[in-house]
């Protein structure tokens, strides 16, 4: 929790899993035919499946990372529908690497 805090302090963002008006959006969908996939987009109404759409939760880490990094001054605001998904773990220790070099 304590890498988190330092992370999101560094980057200016928040993790959140309440649904709502939010800079960027990581989520499970389900396809017609019932599997599933994961959305990761700064826009729900407009999804680009070659570019936002994920088969694995192991793949997500990448675009999390990718968009925290490229925060500018204004804090941003994530969705996250599993806070305790690996992904996120992943990133935040990736991240937190970052602060440290």
């Amino acid at each position: 929790m304590e890498k988190l805090k330092r992370v999101q302090e560094h980057f200016k963002f928040k993790l959140t899993d309440n649904w709502g008006e939010c800079d960027f959006y990581i989520y499970e969908e389900s396809t017609a035919d019932g599997y599933s996939v994961y959305i990761a987009s700064d826009s729900v109404q407009n999804i680009n499946v070659n570019e936002n759409i994920y088969y694995y939760d192991s793949d997500l880490s990448e675009p999390l990372i990718e968009h925290i990094e490229c925060i500018g001054e204004k804090e941003e605001t994530i969705y996250v529908d599993n806070m305790d998904a690996f992904f996120v773990e992943e990133a935040i220790e990736k991240l937190n690497e970052l602060i440290d070099q």
